[in-house]
């Protein structure tokens, strides 16, 4: 098999920007964006180097999975890491479908990665209580609410448990 040095190139250097990248971004979401489009564009790229239009769609998805899974850390890297191969796989597909060009299914990788990742991620992620008077308490199964009490009489105990 033969590779294009013009593709070699492109594919290097994606992977360097996906390597370095990271490093710049301060928010996890973003970060998880950058992985899991960088990763989905990069993969469709070698895959369409490989094995034609499928290759892109499932060169697509491996990439944009092990990319959102590199940069994402936490309880919502498995929802990133599945939300990236989804959007990646489906990403480089439509974009195959509406451009007719290699070009465009990198491009919608890209993009379907990236938002699957963080869409993904934040799905994943425990959900946290909007009451900010209100503390998470589990007991073995149960799970309930506690009112905060406030700093009167008696402070640090909970006298009204009911």
């Amino acid at each position: 098999m033969i590779l294009n040095k013009q593709k070699l190139v492109n594919v290097s250097l994606l992977a360097v920007i996906l390597l370095s990248s990271h490093a710049f971004a301060a928010d996890s979401n973003t970060k998880s964006a950058i992985g899991g489009g960088l990763g989905a564009a990069a993969g469709t790229a070698i895959g369409g180097i490989v094995g034609g239009s499928t290759g892109e769609v499932l060169g697509g998805a491996v990439g944009g999975g092990v990319g959102a899974g590199v940069t994402t850390k936490g309880k919502g890297q498995t929802g990133a890491i599945v939300g990236g191969a989804a959007g990646g796989a489906g990403g480089a597909y439509v974009g195959r479908q509406v451009t007719g060009s290699g070009t465009g299914a990198v491009v919608g990788a890209g993009l379907g990665g990236a938002g699957g990742s963080v869409l993904g991620k934040v799905i994943a992620e425990p959900r946290v209580s909007k009451d900010s008077n209100q503390q998470r308490y589990s007991d073995d199964n149960h799970k309930y609410y506690k009112h905060k009490h406030g700093h009167g009489y008696a402070y640090g105990h909970d006298k009204h448990d009911e």
